[in-house]
């Protein structure tokens, strides 16, 4: 019979633990490659990691250097945020500007009595809807709103006393405003009595002065004509105050960028170092051995640590009062009584909040300079070290772990051709020990019947 497997019945012998005995010392190999499939993996996720965390310095870097980092700022104040509220979009006219409200853009508004029947709504915008008529309100409305670029969204209202009669079928246009009802712009109903039921609400536009001038006029509640260099959003009807600072020094957002800056390098600096000094366990047994000190003293990322730390402590600036991060309150830091620290040591490092506002206050432009210029800049050289080897896809921290992946799919394949091996070789011990038993219980039958015949 195919299949048939006789463990022992006969011979009395464990065929299944002589079997795994003998594939036992045949999967050395591949407990091998599993083991160094797993190292590769590991060094694959690990070189991604560090990939990532040399993008996020990388970004704070440049933002040190970002011209919205050095945008100077103006307040910007609005007497009642329940009427009105205003965004800065750029550089606005100092001074004060008052707003009367006097109409609030509102959408047009179109309902009809509701019923069944095959029709066709135009919709405008060349976009058209057809009706089945077995569609109710609630599939008409949905098949309204999934239309493409449908100027309309629709609900379907019941009547709250029962009374179908009384079911609308309710379009508001998704802009606000005035709209003429020209072709264009109509909503056009035809195969059914829908048209005789319309009940037309237009469109309103919002209605305002600045500072008591002319009426102007806005389809939309979101305004950029009025104030340059601000978007007001009209919310009530009345008069409100806005007023607009002078453009002044945003030092505030300086330290934001550069306490990033260095929360990130210390981070950064921190994964890498403990990275290169995990070790590899020797004659590894297990995958989670395997997985240990994949970058364990990495000659690129040691060399990358040593020219971001050479940085660090560059002193040769632009020119003016700043000339090294120090100067920025930016260094290593020292322990008590002058030790150096264990961060220190590693190359982390601290911010004096106090000496940076200092140099800020007295000396904004040769700060901006030193984080900024495009040549000798911070900004600039750190950008010249990490852009190279933290790039997405083309870094090298990307195509090392590229490497690492293809070499782990390459023992992937190798581990998987060798299972198919084994698998077909322990097949075979099955049928072969199958066999000997077979053969062993018919030469025992034999012998039964032979012995018998002679008694």
């Amino acid at each position: 019979m195919a299949g048939l497997q006789l463990s022992g019945l006969t011979s009395g012998l464990d065929t299944d633990s002589v079997i795994q005995q003998l594939m036992a010392v045949d999967r050395a190999p591949e407990t091998r490659l599993q083991l160094k499939e797993s190292a590769a993996s590991a060094r694959q996720s690990t070189l991604n990691d560090v990939a990532t965390r040399l993008r996020n310095l990388l970004s704070a870097a440049k933002d040190l250097g970002s011209v919205d980092t050095w945008t100077e700022s103006q307040t910007l104040d609005v007497s009642d945020s329940t009427k009105l509220n205003a965004t800065r979009l750029s550089g606005a006219a100092t001074g004060g500007h008052d707003i009367n409200v006097q109409t609030l853009a509102r959408s047009e508004q179109r309902s009809y009595t509701f019923e069944q029947g095959a029709a066709t709504l135009d919709l405008g915008n060349s976009t058209k809807v057809n009706i089945g008529a077995d569609d109710d309100g609630a599939a008409v409305a949905t098949k309204i709103n999934a239309a493409s670029v449908s100027p309309f969204y629709a609900v379907f209202v019941k009547d709250p006393l029962g009374n179908a009669a009384d079911d609308r079928l309710v379009l508001t246009r998704k802009d606000t405003g005035f709209f003429d009802q020209t072709a264009t712009d109509a909503l056009t109903v035809t195969g059914t009595t829908w048209t005789g039921t319309e009940q037309l609400k237009d469109g309103v536009n919002a209605k305002f002065t600045v500072d008591g001038g002319p009426v102007q006029s806005s389809k939309s509640n979101v305004v950029r004509s009025a104030i340059p260099g601000l978007q007001l959003t009209l919310k009530a009807t009345g008069t409100t105050s806005v007023t607009v600072g002078a453009p002044a020094p945003d030092n505030s957002a300086v330290k934001g960028k550069i306490q990033a800056f260095v929360d990130q390098y210390n981070s950064t600096v921190d994964f890498i170092r403990t990275e290169l000094t995990e070790k590899r366990v020797p004659n590894v047994k297990t995958d989670a051995d395997a997985r240990k000190g994949p970058l364990f003293a990495d000659t690129q990322l040691t060399g990358l640590l040593s020219q971001l730390r050479s940085i660090m402590s560059d002193k040769t600036g632009v020119g003016g009062t700043v000339k090294s991060l120090a100067d920025l309150g930016v260094t290593t830091g020292t322990g008590s009584g002058g030790a150096a620290s264990a961060d220190a040591i590693a190359g982390k490092l601290t911010l004096d909040a106090t000496k940076l506002t200092d140099a800020l206050d007295t000396n904004r432009l040769d700060v901006k300079a030193f984080l900024t210029d495009t040549t000798k800049g911070i900004s600039a050289k750190i950008t010249k070290l990490l852009d190279p080897v933290a790039k997405t896809t083309s870094g090298l921290m990307d195509v090392r772990a590229k490497q690492a992946g293809d070499e782990a799919s390459g023992y992937e394949d190798q581990i998987a051709q060798m299972e198919d091996r084994l698998t077909q070789k322990a097949d075979r011990l099955r049928a072969q020990f199958t066999a000997m038993e077979q053969a062993l219980a018919q030469s025992q039958s034999q012998g039964s019947w032979l012995a018998s015949q002679l008694g």
